[in-house]
């Protein structure tokens, strides 16, 4: 397919991405909040801190991934439920107020720890509901890009708010700062939810509301009227779900393991590359290199975080070209490669010029923005069975809040100003990554340009797998 016809294929399918636009935004919004437990946070100048015990300060910044969890949970006895549309309502709801209470009260601990806690709900309720809704509206060719740039405005939200909260000199506090934003995003959300929310054909066909699955099918593709392909979607969903209902709901049973394991370690990979102990090395690293104060600003994390964007921008538009398969295994092994290799320099040399491993951490940075933390949710998207998507997807994500939690719970009072710790931290980061990286070259298919069906089968193959192509499959072979 040439520049020309992807552009015109992206512009027609545009609808697709729209009515996941809520859901993306609150993300953005939320990401900001999640960078107080990726990065330092510049906490000994915010005033909210001042007088506050050590415990209640973790606690604080904890908060936003203990009600992530609930939001998950949340989302899981809501999604089956209740439309995507009125799920966008309560998440723009938990955004405001918390919005509203870091504008009003940025400086009061217990005012920061309900705001963090909405958030933490709003980003564990939305994940899923992102993820499910998208996996089934958009079409093959695209569903890469677009569930791919769910991670990327997370990680735009990560950035955002780990660059206010590194700014110590005097003036607007970081959380009234988010807070304006978030209001500003969420403004626009619900007019995005609002005319182009469309709910899910395969939650309408579930429901036997056949004819709105057809409207809504017709607005998605942005046609006319009913068509040949949106015929022969719509038979697919049907069929699929015909398959689906011949299975339990256990996430432990039919054949539904293999893909949970393997996207489970592809979010272990990804927690494993960026994370509170291994950032927390980087920006001290390369603050060290560039002659920067992160006392005063640190512009190593506006920097790794620029590189992170601009290399999850690249990875974006080649996940359905490339493949996820190649992507996250290339990305997984060159950052363990790298972190390995800096984490034993560390371990057998008395000191390493902060110049080497600057260069080294940037080439770590390009490594892992190019699939290990974007890859895992797009897989999410078409990987499992109708029936036990939400739970497989919200036990991920649990999975994920529970992992962050004891890293920054373990390495948040270390000193990170010395080198004692860096080699010992970047290996056990590495060479986890190095064997995650093997074991998913030889066993995750490769679903780019598949159907939401055919991926699932593909994943509860026992044998046959595809391995760099769209091949059609057949027949459903659950272990």
């Amino acid at each position: 397919m040439g520049c020309t016809e992807w552009l015109e294929m992206n512009q027609k399918n545009k609808p697709q991405s729209n009515a996941l636009a809520t859901g993306i935004l609150t993300l953005l919004t939320t990401g900001s909040y999640l960078a107080a437990t990726l990065f330092d946070s510049g906490l000994s100048h915010q005033e909210w801190t001042f007088g506050r015990s050590q415990p209640a300060i973790t606690f604080t910044l904890l908060v936003f991934h203990v009600t992530a969890v609930a939001g998950s949970i949340a989302a899981y006895l809501l999604l089956e439920r209740y439309t995507k549309k009125q799920i966008n309502y309560v998440l723009v709801a938990c955004v405001t107020v918390g919005c509203i209470v870091g504008i009003a009260v940025p400086s009061n601990l217990i005012a920061v720890a309900f705001g963090r806690g909405l958030m933490g709900f709003a980003h564990g309720l939305a994940y899923p509901v992102v993820l499910v809704h998208g996996g089934e509206i958009i079409v093959k060719e695209l569903r890469g890009i677009i569930m791919a740039s769910v991670n990327f405005c997370i990680v735009s939200g990560v950035m955002l708010g780990s660059v206010f909260n590194s700014i110590t000199e005097e003036g607007i506090p970081p959380y009234r700062l988010l807070g304006i934003l978030g209001l500003v995003y969420m403004l626009l959300s619900v007019f995005l939810n609002y005319f182009l929310c469309y709910e899910s054909p395969v939650f309408l066909v579930e429901r036997k509301l056949d004819g709105q699955a057809i409207q809504s099918m017709i607005k998605l593709r942005n046609e006319s009227n009913e068509t040949w392909e949106i015929r022969n979607e719509l038979t697919e969903i049907k069929t699929m779900l015909s398959e689906d209902e011949l299975t339990s709901r256990s996430i432990l049973q039919d054949g539904n393991l293999r893909p949970l394991v393997l996207i489970a370690l592809g979010k272990l990979a990804a927690v494993l590359s960026f994370n509170y102990a291994i950032n927390s090395i980087k920006y001290i690293v390369i603050d060290e290199a560039l002659s920067q104060d992160h006392d005063t600003f640190s512009l190593a994390t506006t920097v790794l975080m620029t590189i992170r964007l601009l290399g999850g921008m690249v990875g974006m538009f080649i996940v359905d070209l490339l493949g996820r398969r190649a992507l996250v295994a290339v990305s997984s092994l060159s950052t363990g490669l790298l972190l390995t290799a800096i984490g034993i320099t560390y371990l057998a040399a008395d000191s390493l010029s902060s110049d080497v491993a600057m260069v080294i951490l940037f080439a770590c940075e390009v490594g892992s923005s190019l699939g290990l933390t974007f890859v895992p949710d797009v897989l999410c998207s078409e990987a499992f069975n109708t029936r036990k998507k939400v739970l497989s997807i919200v036990v991920v994500q649990l999975l994920e809040n529970v992992l962050q939690v004891i890293i920054f719970a373990i390495t948040f009072e270390w000193n990170f100003a010395v080198q004692d710790r860096y080699g010992g931290t970047l290996l056990v980061a590495g060479v986890p990554l190095v064997a995650i990286a093997y074991v998913l070259y030889q066993k995750l298919p490769e679903t780019s340009k598949m159907s939401i069906r055919q991926a699932r089968i593909e994943f509860y193959k026992r044998d046959g797998i595809v391995f760099g192509g769209s091949k059609n499959s057949v027949e459903v072979l659950y272990d």
